[in-house]
């Protein structure tokens, strides 16, 4: 049976960042270019974090 939007009951998902991925509390901050790791801080992305080594912007991982 659909639902309102017409997804059908499996629906498209996305969740609240319409991504359908939430990262959640835990996990790790890691920099691209050389692979230092650091552990994720609730309430700050990485993505807005420097790596300490080389100032490269940290992802997450």
């Amino acid at each position: 049976m659909p639902n309102r939007d017409g997804t059908g009951s499996r629906g498209g998902g996305g969740g609240r960042m319409g991504g359908g991925f939430a990262a959640g509390p835990g996990g790790s901050c890691v920099c691209p270019k050389c692979g230092h790791v650091e552990p994720h801080q609730q309430g700050e992305p990485c993505t807005q974090r420097s790596c300490p080594r080389c100032g490269t912007q940290m992802t997450r991982q």
